[in-house]
């Protein structure tokens, strides 16, 4: 993983790639102001490389999921568009060659990631196939680049799922070959090896497979105790395997973070009291269910629903009206 930071920051002063370890160290964790004087900080020292603007524009994006906001979007396109710029002009200078072609196509992957979010799913598409072309030029010329499989993962287990679909063709190779690619950049990369790690966390469970699942998810949140980011994905699991008592302990602990350090982000409140719904149904315990569902209704004007992957709102009607059925 060492070397691999370093080959990825040869292109910078050695107090630069400091600056740019310390940032990503303080994105796992939340810590927004830390990370992003970090970035400002190489940018000055390095200002015409990629590196500094691709971590900053990964940082705003991680902020505006952690508040549930599209506010800073504007500034998360000045970034990705300044490290893709400088990426291609890399290029163009000096021919082909690893680093540049794995910002240009991480930049692609954080733009799907994005659309995703916003529900945009054919402008993410396009992004997701944007990225693949450069990522995999990227492996070929250096196949120990490790983060550069994250999007070759993704495209490839996908695939898999789709054929699935399709009577004759081969599936479950694909899928297991996606997997195996995503767990690679989990174990080796740098830039991705936290995020994924939570999107192997989250193919495991897809696939029926949440005690891999939860492995996985537990090594992210012993890793990174206070962050808030890895928690959400280990308190879904704990819902999938019906592991209550550590979903209801999980919950109310992260309520009451989210209550200190983001008193106004209403959606992840809201979000926490359905989890707690389903928890408390779980248990048998309907009248606590009740509550927490009437909670989030009463509510819904508080919630972003236009972001994410599901309706917190939606959910939260259809649990009351079973535990009233």
């Amino acid at each position: 993983m060492f070397s691999l930071f370093l080959f990825l920051t040869t292109a910078l002063t050695p107090q630069a790639e400091e600056l740019l370890e310390r940032g990503i160290e303080a994105s796992h964790v939340e810590d927004y102001v830390k990370a992003r004087i970090a970035y400002a900080k190489a940018k000055r020292i390095c200002p015409k490389d990629p590196a500094p603007y691709f971590l900053d524009g990964a940082l705003t994006f991680i902020y505006m999921v952690d508040f549930v906001t599209d506010s800073l979007e504007d500034q998360f396109d000045k970034d990705m568009n300044k490290a893709e710029e400088l990426a291609k002009a890399g290029v163009e200078t000096n021919g082909e060659n690893a680093r540049d072609l794995f910002f240009i196509g991480s930049v692609q992957i954080f733009r799907m990631v994005r659309h995703g979010w916003r529900r945009q799913y054919l402008r993410a598409l396009s992004a997701g196939s944007a990225a693949l072309d450069p990522l995999l030029k990227a492996v070929e010329l250096d196949p120990n680049l490790y983060d550069a499989y994250l999007a070759k993962g993704a495209f490839d287990y996908f695939s898999g799922r789709v054929n699935r679909y399709i009577p004759g063709v081969p599936a479950e190779a694909t899928v297991e070959k996606g997997i195996s690619e995503i767990r690679m950049v989990y174990e080796k990369g740098f830039y991705f090896k936290a995020s994924a790690g939570q999107a192997l966390s989250w193919m495991l469970a897809e696939e029926g497979r949440s005690k891999e699942a939860l492995e996985v998810s537990r090594e992210l949140v012993n890793s990174y105790p206070d962050a808030r980011t890895f928690r959400w994905e280990l308190g879904e699991l704990y819902l999938d395997l019906w592991m209550w008592e550590e979903a209801k302990e999980l919950y109310k602990e992260l309520l009451a973070d989210i209550r200190r350090d983001q008193p106004k982000c209403y959606t992840n409140i809201y979000q926490i009291k359905l989890r707690l719904a389903q928890v408390y149904a779980g248990m048998g315990d309907d009248e606590n269910a009740r509550r927490c569902c009437l909670e989030v209704i009463v509510n819904k004007d508080r919630i972003r629903r236009d972001l994410g992957y599901s309706d917190i709102v939606k959910d939260a009607e259809k649990l009351l009206r079973h535990l009233d059925g």
